[in-house]
């Protein structure tokens, strides 16, 4: 109401003004002084009135207005200025200064015309100047006074007109892959995709449901709760599609769903909503968060989540602007200064597109054939949320070269205009935890992967040799209670407890025997309560991995230290053989673990990890490179690395002992020589966490990649995470994929809990 008021009086004030103005005769003082003051005079006031409003003394210059515009009063004068301030939002010092044109100045009478330039800084415009001004000053009894009116703000600033500032949001900057394909554009058409539920082609929803989830990676329990709704007219989104895929997929689609495919242009992410924790993804900038983001303009995007937030400022580019008058009929009088937007950075990524992708295809994949599950999304049996994560690191490099986790999110849910359910979609994938990345947002216990670790230092300190045997026989008697602890092997099923028999560390790393390791740990707890905290960390567990733009967790391997003072209390014997099997306080992230087997992989160094590998505009010399960075000496003997590299490729390949040589049956290692580890980690429930390590190269070379899994409240890890390791190397290196084990449509069944045990 107010600034309709003002934009009245203004619109009045301004007739009576141009008047004053255009007549010299009007104004002047009838009794003039006859020797009237010079031109020069004139520019002083101007110069007076124009130093005034560089420092807002809006005082000043109201006293140097000449008689018959005194009309408007010193709160309106004023009020007129602070508007018109405001909207160009002025910053900084010498937020406006002045240039008056000495050559241009002239005298007609008791009139004197001053030409000027201003120059404003503008948080929005820029420093931009509005050239040749005029400033019209009437000789009074008083001396030289300006003749104002609003066109003295801004020419053309009269008749009710209005200064207004428009906001032009930029176009983003492209995300690509270490390839330079893209991962993420603005502005590029696709469509959204919805399920119509009042029919099915086939008659029943279940071949619908299957190609959907396999076409947009997702579980297909999740299309459970559209069932209901057969045979009625409801509508919901599920997905997108660009305009190749939507070419290349829709026949097939459609002869199993009635879809609705809606055309849009939006910021497009490959596959949909590719690698959504770690690229992350963009929403409309809220007003709420204006003042956190003063230089964008409302609607640009911001990003949320991995790189789409960490490098923010760099995609965002500049937001663009222009100064208008405008009448109140919306018709533009004078465009007084435009900045065209900026379009912001390219960030390359060090991820590989198409492994990306298929990682993220392959835990769908396992999710919906596996017999674990149904699990997901707090089924009545287990009330749990669970989830999945991959990560591929190139082994020579320390590349990202993927990194899943599933289930995901779609970008499209927080968009305005969305055709998705957005706040139940949200809402869901909240209450699942799509929205964090389990590679690098959660801890785990390691469980039996930490036996790697275990390897090396029993090894490298001298209290073991890698030909020392040990018996194992499933069950040990505990040095710290007494008790007696139970290995995996002892409640196999039909598995006698002396199957592994005498063996040596390296094959109680192959054949994951808890009794070895228990043995292990009472040992080098005997030399130094610290040692396996200290190995680990060699190892990069329980440190930082350094990745850049990503939520990177610091993990515990607990040592006497940590244990006094987080929980108040002695260290204990028993306190070895948790974390020498990887469990009790032993927290890692799926990156840690990851890193670790790239370390042992090319048994030289701790890699330094890469995600963002450069960033800056199309055409010209980056302005961020990532570093190069020395990496750290692991500092183990060359023997060492032999044995646990020998008792990891055993693993594989050992068909009596190698705990995951069963999901390998039928690898040609001569073409593709793999190396890994299981693990399973006890959850505090009957569901346990399967894990699964491993390192693939060609023969008789240094190993190309690294990969960790990590599957959750599902089972041991060579039944989980194994079988999906095994995919995404397939997929690395364009073999056939092998089908997933038979038994995951069987029923499922609830693992025995071993005594203290990391399982296999």
């Amino acid at each position: 109401m107010l600034m309709r008021q003002l934009a009245r009086l203004l619109h009045n004030l301004a007739a009576l003004l141009l008047v004053a103005a255009c007549s010299a005769v009007d104004v002047a003082a009838p009794n003039a002084p006859t020797v009237p003051p010079s031109l020069g005079d004139a520019v002083n006031t101007a110069r007076a009135f124009l130093e005034a409003w560089t420092k807002g003394d809006f005082n000043t210059m109201y006293g140097l207005l000449s008689p018959r515009s005194l009309v408007i009063s010193r709160e309106a004068f004023t009020a007129a200025y602070q508007q018109a301030e405001q909207t160009l939002n002025l910053f900084g010092e010498n937020a406006k200064r002045f240039r008056i044109l000495d050559d241009q100045t002239q005298r007609q009478g008791n009139t004197a015309i001053i030409r000027y330039d201003m120059t404003f800084k503008s948080r929005f415009l820029g420093e931009f100047t509005d050239s040749g001004r005029t400033m019209r000053l009437l000789l009074t009894d008083r001396g030289w006074r300006v003749a104002w009116s609003t066109m003295d703000i801004f020419e053309g600033l009269a008749g009710g007109a209005q200064l207004v500032l428009e906001r032009t949001p930029p176009l983003r900057g492209n995300i690509y892959d270490r390839n330079g394909k893209i991962i993420a554009q603005d502005d590029v058409p696709n469509y959204a995709v919805r399920l119509l539920t009042r029919q099915y082609p086939t008659g029943s929803p279940d071949a619908c449901f299957r190609a959907l989830a396999e076409t947009f990676r997702l579980y297909i329990g999740d299309f459970e709760q559209y069932r209901p709704f057969t045979g009625q007219d409801f509508g919901f989104t599920v997905g997108t599609l660009f305009q190749s895929d939507y070419e290349a997929l829709r026949p097939s689609l459609d002869r199993v769903c009635l879809l609705q495919y809606v055309p849009q242009r939006t910021r497009f992410y490959y596959g949909g909503n590719i690698a959504a924790q770690t690229v992350g993804f963009v929403t409309p900038l809220q007003a709420d968060q204006q003042a956190a983001f003063p230089n964008l303009a409302p609607g640009a995007l911001v990003g949320q989540f991995g790189v789409e937030r960490a490098w923010q400022e760099q995609l965002s580019g500049e937001s663009g602007a222009e100064l208008l008058i405008r009448t109140a009929d919306g018709v533009t009088v004078r465009t007084i200064h435009r900045k065209p937007p900026v379009r912001g950075q390219d960030v390359h990524l060090s991820l590989d597109r198409e492994l990306q992708l298929k990682a993220e295809q392959a835990i769908a994949a396992a999710y919906n054939e596996a017999n674990w599950a149904p699990l997901r999304n707090g089924a009545a049996q287990a009330r749990l949320v669970t989830g999945a994560a991959a990560v591929v690191l190139d082994v020579k490099t320390g590349d990202v070269l993927a990194l899943a986790s599933f289930p995901s999110a779609h970008p499209d849910a927080w968009r305005i205009g969305t055709t998705w359910d957005a706040a139940e979609v949200i809402g869901r994938y909240f209450a699942q935890r799509a929205v964090v990345n389990h590679a690098t947002e959660e801890l785990y216990a390691l469980g039996s992967v930490m036996k790697i670790v275990s390897t090396a230092a029993a090894a490298d300190s001298g209290a073991f040799r890698m030909t020392e045997t040990r018996f194992c026989n499933g069950t040990l008697k505990s040095p710290d209670d007494g008790r007696i602890l139970t290995d995996w092997i002892y409640l196999e099923p039909n598995r006698d407890p002396n199957y592994h028999g005498e063996i040596n560390l390296h094959q109680a790393l192959t054949s994951s025997c808890d009794i070895y390791f228990w043995l292990v740990g009472e040992k080098l707890n005997s030399l130094n309560p610290s040692l396996l905290k200290q190995y680990a960390n060699k190892l990069g567990l329980g440190v930082p991995t350094g990745i850049d733009s990503l939520v990177d967790l610091e993990g515990v391997i607990p040592d006497p230290d940590w244990t006094r003072a987080n929980e108040g209390r002695a260290w204990g014997v028993g306190d070895s053989l948790n974390v020498v099997i990887g469990q009790g306080n032993v927290k890692v992230t799926v990156l840690q673990a990851a890193r670790m087997t790239a370390a042992i992989a090319n048994g030289e160094v701790l890699p330094n990890l890469t995600l963002v590998k450069k960033v800056g505009y199309p055409g010209q010399p980056p302005t961020y490179v990532a570093p190069e960075r020395e990496a750290q000496p692991l500092g183990l003997k060359p023997e060492v690395i032999e044995g646990v590299r020998l008792g990891m490729c055993e693993v594989i390949s050992d068909t009596k002992l190698g705990t995951a040589s069963w999901v390998f049956a039928g690898w040609d290692h001569a073409r593709v020589k793999v190396c890994g580890k299981t693990g399973t980690v006890q959850s505090g429930t009957l569901y346990p966490h399967g894990w699964f390590v491993a390192y693939a190269g060609l023969p008789n070379q240094t190993p190309d990649i690294a990969i960790a899994v990590l599957v959750l409240y599902s089972r041991e890890g060579s039944e989980t995470g194994a079988p999906i390791a095994r995919r995404i190397i397939e997929a690395y290196y364009g073999l056939p994929y092998a089908p997933f084990p038979r038994y995951w449509a069987d029923p499922y069944e609830v693992l025995p809990t071993p005594g203290l045990s990391g399982g296999q």
